[in-house]
C-alpha cells in the first residue's frame, strides 16, 4: 500500500486540488493530512477519498483549532477521521499523525517507539528522519513551502521508502 501525505494546505484550494491529483495519480491506498488543513479543504479531501475509494486521517493543526474559529463546525466528511492525535494501523504498521506544533507531544510520541511511522507537519519542510524504530515523516507543504519547493509525499509501505513529489 502507498500512503499519500500532505500538510499545511491552509485552505489554498487550487494548490490542494493539484496536490491531491498528484497523490491519486500515484495510486495511494490511504491519505494522511498532517494539519493546518482549512475548512474548505475538508470537502475536497473527502471527495477525493470517495472517488479513490480510500480513507484519510486528518490531524488538526494550530490553525485548525476550534478556539481559533478557523474550523468552526469541524465538518467530518465521508471517509475522514480527524483529531489532534491520531493513531492507526496500516498493513501491520503502527502509525500516528499529529501536526507538530506541540513539540512536547511530538517528542513524547517519537520517544515512545510505539510507532513505525509518525507523520507530522507544521514546519512546511520535507523531512525524513529515523529515531530508533520510528520514522518521522513530514511531507512539506503544497501551498506555503519554506526554504524549498512545494511538495507532497508518498510512502510505499512495501519498501518503507518515502518519495517527495514537487507540486
Amino acid at each position: 500500500m502507498k500512503i499519500g501525505l500532505l500538510s499545511d494546505t491552509h485552505n489554498h484550494l487550487p494548490e490542494t486540488r493539484h496536490a491531491l491529483a498528484l497523490l491519486m495519480a500515484q495510486n495511494v491506498g490511504h491519505c494522511v493530512h498532517c494539519g493546518d488543513v482549512g475548512e474548505d479543504i475538508l470537502p475536497l479531501l473527502s471527495a477525493a477519498c470517495v472517488e479513490g475509494d480510500i480513507r484519510a486521517h486528518v490531524a488538526l493543526g494550530n490553525c485548525d483549532a476550534p478556539s481559533s474559529g478557523a474550523l468552526r463546525f469541524l465538518p467530518q466528511g465521508a471517509r475522514l477521521e480527524m483529531g489532534r492525535v491520531l493513531t492507526f494501523e496500516l498493513e501491520g504498521h503502527a502509525c500516528a499523525a499529529v501536526h507538530g506544533d506541540d513539540a512536547r507531544l511530538l517528542a513524547t510520541l517519537l520517544q515512545s517507539q510505539a510507532y513505525a511511522y509518525l507523520f507530522t507537519g507544521h514546519t512546511h519542510q520535507p523531512t525524513a528522519r529515523r529515531e530508533g524504530r520510528t520514522w518521522l515523516l513530514n511531507p512539506g507543504s503544497p501551498a506555503r513551502p519554506r526554504n524549498g519547493p512545494a511538495t507532497v509525499a508518498v510512502l510505499d509501505l512495501a519498501t518503507g521508502n518515502p518519495i517527495w513529489l514537487p507540486c
